[in-house]
């Protein structure tokens, strides 16, 4: 679901960020972009030398200048001045000189925010408070279904493994023979069910799915079947399967369900999922294939494009 934010000044681009990012950031740099195709990003505040901090701006100037975006905003969450002072610096001279309008960089911290200046002998603006919990946009967010956690943790902690379920499945598994043409059929046959149904995977269907799901032709099966209106279905399905997935069935269990976060829009999501199929495998083709897309911020109606004539392309061997 799309929902249409008009910021008209810091305390509202403030209470944008949590409800386009899915949570609230800390110690991070934000930039929201307007005009083109818009989008939104979120690093790590760089350490504090001129590599690192070019190497941010590099890695937030490239997809603008892609998507050809028209305004950016930036919002640097951190407890110290001098850190937002040198990112605005750097930020701002290489935006303005690719043409990009400014509109403000802010630093905000433990309630406050305040104006960041460039250059050297300015300082920043008195701290004010700003509350993005109570404003407009958070209850705009909840009637349009979208929930914001605390931090990327908190999002983090909805991928994480039950331990009580992953025991159950993993036995299922190991007892189950060698896969053949009708399981996978099956497999196909079983996700569509819960997509339509709602319900959660149950203990047989999920060891017959992930007892496939390291088969090419399974993966692109779940990709091909996921469509912008019904991707969260997907998405629920999916978080549930990986949530109970063995060691050996992470990475592919991850990186379907990271394509889905995608097609949700939800970014944070799917660097989280992405994380938990590198953590068991670091070169996975689809889990990095993810992965360029959504650094490079590429749009999730660009997998209308790689659809095409109607057939998936196989890129997840």
């Amino acid at each position: 679901m799309t929902t249409t934010l008009a910021a008209r000044g810091p305390e509202d681009l403030l209470a944008a960020v949590p409800v386009v990012l899915g949570f609230r950031p800390c110690d991070s740099l934000v930039m929201l972009t307007f005009g083109g195709t818009s989008f939104h990003a979120r690093l790590d505040l760089p350490p504090p030398d001129d590599e690192a901090v070019s190497e941010a701006v590099q890695a937030l100037l490239a997809p603008s200048i892609t998507h050809e975006v028209e305004h950016v905003a930036f919002v640097v969450y951190s407890g110290d001045a001098g850190v937002a002072r040198r990112l605005a610096a750097a930020l701002v001279p290489a935006f303005v000189a690719h043409g990009f309008g400014v509109i403000g960089v802010i630093r905000a911290h433990d309630g406050h925010w305040c104006h960041v200046p460039i250059r050297a002998d300015a300082r920043e603006s008195p701290p004010a408070p700003y509350d993005d919990i109570h404003h407009p946009f958070n209850a705009q967010a909840v009637v349009a279904g979208l929930v914001t956690l605390g931090s990327r943790e908190e999002v983090r902690a909805t991928l994480a493994p039950d331990a009580e379920r992953r025991a159950r499945w993993s036995g299922l598994i190991d007892g189950r023979p060698l896969p053949g043409p009708a399981e996978v059929e099956r497999a196909r046959a079983q996700v569509a069910a819960w997509v339509r149904s709602g319900e959660q995977p149950d203990d047989d269907g999920a060891a017959l799915v992930l007892g496939v799901v390291s088969r090419v032709e399974v993966r692109d099966a779940a990709l091909y079947a996921v469509t912008r209106d019904k991707a969260v279905d997907h998405l629920r399905v999916w978080v549930s399967l990986l949530r109970g997935a063995p060691d050996a069935q992470v990475p592919d269990t991850a990186a379907v369900t990271a394509f889905c976060a995608w097609q949700c829009g939800h970014g944070a999501l799917a660097w989280c999922a992405l994380d938990r199929c590198f953590d068991v495998d670091p070169r996975h083709r689809l889990g990095a294939c993810l992965a360029e897309c959504l650094a490079r911020a590429v749009p999730p109606s660009a997998w209308e494009e790689v659809m095409g004539d109607g057939e998936p392309r196989s890129h997840s061997a």
